[in-house]
């Protein structure tokens, strides 16, 4: 007898031998069946409770003793529909799942763009991007020399940042603490954290860039486009957020 049809709807070679072997036997004890397939006498007890799960195989108790029996083959559709609609249910879970697993493969393939920004009218060109963006701006390694640098364009900026109704959060470290900042700013909250903690450049998170500035007498900034990138560093900004004091 061929018996891959039976392996092709789910069953292992060694439950097929047992079912097909229970077939033959009729109702039977361990004993013959175990003798008759040639297995190890463990491993036929765990597939005939294998076959017992799939309804595939039932048993009685007489004089103490189970005896084993091969349902009507019949019950191989029944198996057979079974495993259909598991398959179904299964299908369903995954078509749930796919978006989650389009959008993965979509960050690790994105495309990414890097730029630099060098000398003061560079950097307005990040601050100007920063305003296009309209997104949540959040600074954490700030120093101040945003403003001690642009002066009339530090207080331009904030006044169209504020007009655009663009929310900014900024981390300066506690060296700063009590000098006059941006504590005046509107949409702008401030806090602070050990100077341990902070980079010795600012990083900007806007939209989905990334930019680190050096503030050096020729400033430098390096941006990164790319929304992966953007959004671990905006969780890493929450974590010093929620351990930064006001």
């Amino acid at each position: 007898m061929d018996t891959a049809l039976l392996e092709q709807i789910g069953l292992t070679k060694n439950e097929t031998k047992v079912y097909l072997a229970l077939l033959t036997l009729g109702s039977t004890s361990a004993g013959p069946l175990i003798k008759n397939v040639g297995m190890h006498r463990a491993a036929v007890y765990d597939v005939l409770d294998l076959l017992t799960d799939k309804g595939l195989v039932s048993y009685v108790i007489k004089a103490n003793r189970k005896y084993f029996e091969a349902q009507d083959p019949d019950r191989l559709l029944e198996y057979l529909a079974t495993q259909k609609q598991d398959l179904l249910s299964k299908e369903e879970k995954l078509k749930q799942f796919l978006p989650e697993l389009q959008l993965k493969r979509k960050l690790s393939t994105e495309e990414q763009e890097a730029t630099l920004y060098k000398s003061k009218n560079g950097l307005k060109s990040l601050f100007e991007d920063i305003l296009t963006e309209k997104s949540p701006w959040f600074v954490f390694g700030a120093t101040g020399k945003f403003k001690e640098l642009f002066h009339a364009y530090f207080i331009h900026f904030h006044n169209r940042r504020a007009a655009l109704k663009i929310p900014l959060r900024i981390i300066f470290n506690n060296g700063m603490r009590g000098q006059k900042r941006e504590e005046d700013l509107t949409l702008c909250e401030i806090k602070y954290l050990q100077d341990s903690y902070i980079s010795p450049s600012t990083t900007f998170i806007y939209g989905d860039k990334v930019a680190v500035i050096n503030w050096s007498s020729e400033p430098v900034a390096f941006v990164m486009r790319s929304k992966q990138v953007a959004n671990s560093y905006r969780s890493f900004f929450g974590i010093l957020w929620e351990t930064a004091t006001s």
